[in-house]
């Protein structure tokens, strides 16, 4: 009698078991992956896919303050490149000194004394450039973007590109 209830339960576990891999399989084809299938037919939304991942994080950083602060210094550095190519002059009430170098960065290891050097030359560079006549503020941004591109080989190159945008043609 248990010999007879022991194969009705398998039995019964087994065509369950058949039964429901039958339902999920349904759209199954051999060989191809069925997430893949489940996706294209619409059963996923919220996936990544190959475009959205193939898109640049924009900001990756942008809870640090130093992160936030060399931002503002590219924005600013782009409209200073624009008055020099147009003749204007650059205005230290406009374009303030950005004390980066006082505030938290994304990876604290970059406090090194030759990160603060080079904040001191960049330093420098601004103040020069502030002061600078008319005819000579195209030299002066020059040495300021310089002074940055050479900062950047250093630590954090990821902005290199967007910051030799900046050098003047």
């Amino acid at each position: 009698m248990t010999y007879k209830i022991g194969i009705s339960v398998v039995l019964g576990i087994y065509l369950g078991l058949v039964a429901c891999n039958q339902n999920t399989n349904q759209n199954s084809k051999p060989g191809v992956d069925s997430i893949k299938i489940e996706a294209e037919a619409g059963k996923y939304r919220n996936i990544d896919t190959a475009e959205d991942c193939a898109k640049p994080t924009k900001y990756p950083n942008q809870d640090k303050p130093m992160a936030l602060m060399m931002r503002q210094m590219a924005d600013n550095a782009q409209k200073m490149k624009d008055k020099v190519e147009s003749g204007e002059k650059i205005d230290a009430n406009e374009f303030p000194l950005i004390r980066f170098h006082l505030v938290e960065p994304t990876d604290p290891n970059i406090l090194q004394p030759q990160f603060y050097e080079n904040a001191r030359l960049f330093q420098q560079a601004h103040k020069a450039l502030m002061s600078a006549p008319a005819n000579k503020q195209k030299e002066m941004y020059t040495a300021y973007i310089n002074q940055c591109i050479n900062c950047h080989q250093t630590y954090c190159s990821g902005p290199l590109k967007r910051i030799r945008k900046l050098v003047l043609n």
